[in-house]
């Protein structure tokens, strides 16, 4: 709106003159352009002014109508600031009217809270108040109740007075104070003996719930220990069942071993038996017996290993001699009965040499040995 006011300065004609000429050359310039120059400058110079005229005179009707349109923007760009302050100071009045209603309500609320907060107090005091005076309308409840049997006492005494008991001696009176005075006495000497009771009883009732509690623990910890007890006897009684089934396989093992040492033991005889006779052909019977049982078995089986290296000895020699190892065609000899039949005790001496005849090979001799004699044994070493 305001790009169309037109401004009013005078120094406007000044620059309007000054440029005039400018304007008339560069409208003649145009004009030169779209007409062809005439001959004649005089009319050439009324064309022109014509033209220019004409041109003025729309330039002149287009400024008329730029300046009424301004004229009626200026009018209408004034109405709406006149609105617009209007407006303003409206809402400054409506801003003024509610900053002091807000103030005014600010007041009241801060009026009105510090009422609330002083009713508050007041009646934080008046409910403490209140409780007070009720403890001591308890209290003082309490106390006319004990009192109250002071003067029921008394009002029974004087129902129970006769009617001219003020006719009567001070010595009645006095009579009767004793008797209350011993009847009180008698009651708090009761009363006392009755706490002391009931204080007696509810030390023997926590000492029964002490005991009860003592016993329940205690038999809570025998009931664990008779438990574990039972646990352990289990475990004895499985460990038994096996030591006992390992003590009667280890004793039948033992048996058989000791079946296999009378084998042997019998076969040493049987050998040495042979050996003896073949010195002394009439040994026969008791004698032979006898003799084989003044031999220990170390001596017997050393006796044996000697013959062996004997026979070991002769036969290598009659191969070097001959070339060739000389084959007995002869029968086997049977055992006789009297030989198998004896057996002779051995101290537990023997008895572990047998074992370790039994158990090692022999390192003495490479082709007879007296373990290829025994049959395989158990290992008993684990039992």
């Amino acid at each position: 709106m305001a790009s169309h006011t037109l401004k009013c300065n005078p120094d406007s004609k000044v620059h309007e003159q000054s440029n005039r000429p400018k304007f008339m050359h560069q409208h003649t310039l145009k004009f030169s352009k779209h007409y062809p120059i005439m001959d004649d400058p005089i009319e050439e110079c009324k064309q022109r002014l014509v033209e220019a005229t004409a041109e003025l005179k729309e330039k002149r009707k287009v400024f008329a109508e730029k300046m009424a349109k301004s004229r009626e923007q200026r009018v209408l760009l004034q109405h709406d600031v006149n609105a617009l302050e209007e407006r303003k100071l409206k809402c400054q009045s409506f801003i003024r009217d509610n900053d002091a209603k807000r103030w005014r309500a600010l007041q009241k609320f801060c009026t009105d809270n510090h009422l609330c907060t002083v009713k508050k107090k007041e009646r934080q005091n008046l409910i403490s108040e209140l409780r007070k005076a009720k403890e001591l309308y308890a209290s003082l409840l309490a106390k006319v109740a004990n009192l109250k049997k002071y003067e029921t006492y008394l009002q029974t005494v004087v129902d129970s007075l006769p009617k001219d008991y003020i006719k009567l001696a001070d010595d009645a009176i006095i009579g009767l104070i004793m008797r209350y005075n011993s009847l009180h006495s008698t009651n708090e000497r009761l009363k006392r003996e009755m706490e002391t009771k009931a204080e007696e009883l509810r030390q023997a009732q926590n000492d029964l719930r002490k005991l009860k509690e003592s016993h329940r623990f205690l038999l809570f910890n025998k009931n664990s220990e008779l438990s574990a007890l039972y646990s352990e006897r289990e475990c004895l009684d499985s460990n038994f069942q096996a030591t006992n089934s390992t003590f009667v396989q280890s004793h039948d093992d033992l048996v058989n071993q000791l079946s296999f040492f009378m084998t042997v033991i019998r076969a040493i005889n049987n050998l040495t038996g042979k050996l003896l006779r073949t010195y002394d052909i009439t040994l026969c019977g008791q004698t032979l017996l006898s003799k084989i049982q003044k031999m220990t078995v170390l001596s017997r089986c050393h006796f044996i290993e000697d013959r062996i290296s004997t026979i070991r000895t002769i036969l290598a020699q009659i191969v070097t001699d001959t070339g060739q190892l000389p084959v007995c065609k002869c029968c086997r000899p049977q055992l006789t009965n009297q030989q198998i039949a004896g057996v002779i005790a051995t101290s537990p001496s023997e008895l572990a040499f047998l074992i370790k005849l039994t158990t090692l090979p022999s390192e003495r001799h490479s082709v007879v040995s007296l373990s290829a004699l025994i049959p395989p044994l158990p290992n008993t070493s684990a039992n």
